[in-house]
């Protein structure tokens, strides 16, 4: 009787223990990549079309332990798209079960080594030179995680569940253009190249220093902070000559320029260039040449009125080029936001 009491007792705890793994299963941990291409279109393997990964650390808040602990390690761990509408760790990782138990979740990108600094509640960049091609990313802070989510807003087929991850760019980003107009004069055809040109006195080294605050509540948090150019170094950046071919009334846009520039005040900043005319008169063949020398302040009340380069934010500078009158105009810079896909707002 007593062995057959001990049994019953075995299956019972059997039983039970089976009802709560039910109750309670494995869950991978998932990501959440906000409304980039690389989430909405099978083949496009992006992030704000630079990277289809990403570094996270993470920070476990262990139900009963005092210590918060690295749930991925010191070194964080790589989050990458894997084709199929889904971000996900190169290692499999299980939410934890805890009723108290939550994760913290901070996420970057980097061209370069990456930040010196990563914690609950700051993200630092040592002093940094930042070249034409490089793209800096910080993600707001997913606080207080015990589930993947899946926000409504989304309002896209086939995403996948998971940590609420928004992007934004840690830099500028400057586009320069220029196009020929008023080409009326049906007599000639010219040939316009911008040479020699370059942005005078900017800074192209600094550091950066984010903050971000604990809600004490499940909640996506933008970080807070902002770059302190590092005035030992004071560097220009050089963007490409260009050639326009011009035979109609108004050429296409050239892209002069098309590069990342580090946050800054635009006080005493210049675009310098040369604008080189060559008239090829259709009657007789002859041909006439001139050479424009410009400097352009930035900003200037007379075209290029942006006063200061912001974080996440695209400047297009318009060159405009008559070439029958010789005259070289400017339109004032136009800024927009810098994302790539479109943003989305979340819902928990």
């Amino acid at each position: 009787m007593k062995k057959l009491i001990i049994i019953a007792a075995a299956i019972a705890a059997c039983v039970a223990c089976a009802k709560s793994e039910k109750a309670s299963p494995d869950v991978l941990i998932k990501f959440q990549v906000a409304d980039y291409k690389a989430q909405t279109k099978a083949g496009e393997v992006s992030l704000l079309a630079d990277t289809d990964h990403f570094t996270c650390k993470a920070f476990l808040h262990a139900e009963g332990i005092a210590t918060t602990q690295d749930f991925f390690g010191t070194d964080g761990e790589t989050i990458t798209y894997n084709g199929t509408n889904a971000w996900e760790p190169s290692h499999p990782y299980y939410w934890p079960k805890g009723e108290q138990s939550y994760i913290n979740f901070v996420s970057y990108f980097d061209t370069g080594a990456g930040p010196t600094t990563v914690t609950e509640t700051s993200l630092e960049w040592a002093a940094r030179t930042i070249g034409t091609g490089d793209n800096i990313m910080y993600a707001d802070e997913a606080w207080h995680f015990k589930a993947n989510n899946n926000p409504a807003s989304y309002g896209k087929d086939g995403v996948t569940e998971g940590v609420p991850t928004l992007f934004h760019h840690a830099l500028a980003q400057i586009v320069i253009k220029t196009y020929a107009t008023k080409l009326e004069d049906t007599n000639a055809t010219w040939e316009i190249t911008i040479e020699d040109i370059e942005l005078g006195d900017i800074y192209n080294k600094g550091t950066l220093s984010l903050t971000n605050t604990d809600p004490n509540t499940k909640d996506v948090v933008a970080w807070t902070g902002s770059w302190v150019t590092d005035t030992s170094v004071n560097g220009n950046l050089t963007p490409a000559d260009k050639t326009i071919i011009a035979t109609a009334k108004a050429s296409a846009d050239v892209i002069l320029a098309n590069q990342s520039v580090l946050p800054q005040s635009l006080t005493g900043v210049t675009l310098d260039f040369k604008v080189r005319i060559v008239t090829t008169y259709k009657v007789g063949g002859n041909s006439n040449e001139e050479l424009i020398t410009k400097s352009v302040s930035l900003p200037d009340a007379a075209g290029f009125n942006t006063a200061a380069w912001a974080m996440n934010t695209k400047y297009a500078y318009y060159i405009k080029i008559d070439p029958v009158t010789n005259e070289v105009l400017f339109d004032p810079a136009v800024a927009e936001d810098w994302i790539d896909g479109g943003e989305a707002e979340y819902e928990y």
